[in-house]
């Protein structure tokens, strides 16, 4: 009789378990398009021109059950960079290579939502 007591006391413990697994899933974004051509993505995009390239600048932001600000990061960096060598082929011309270290990045949390947001911003100069 304590085996039934104690089965029916992991129930709520294994459904708790199944549920954070399952939220927890996502869906891979379609890398077929242009990023600023992506509706529904969580990076909003801004490209500037200036006298010697242009700049971009990036908003990403994304759920996450546990907090991973590097994973966001690493994320909006590569965003930044291949939006910028997206928009040098899109003008048929060539930049010089982006430093990472060059690129400014910042990074929040908003624990009530769940949100990890991060914003980069990147200078890209015509070879």
């Amino acid at each position: 009789m304590n085996q039934y007591r104690y089965a029916a006391s992991a129930l709520p413990a294994l459904f708790l378990s199944a549920t954070l697994t399952l939220a927890a899933c996502t869906t891979p974004a379609d890398v077929s398009r242009p990023l600023d051509a992506g509706k529904g993505n969580d990076a909003k995009i801004k490209v500037a021109d200036t006298p010697d390239g242009f700049t971009v600048d990036v908003r990403y932001s994304r759920y996450q059950l546990i907090p991973e600000s590097s994973a966001v990061l690493v994320a909006c960096r590569s965003i930044a960079t291949a939006r910028a060598f997206e928009e040098a082929k899109n003008r048929h011309r060539e930049i010089e290579p982006i430093n990472e270290q060059s690129i400014r990045i910042s990074t929040g949390r908003n624990g009530l939502l769940g949100l990890t947001s991060c914003r980069a911003f990147a200078e890209a100069r015509w070879k």
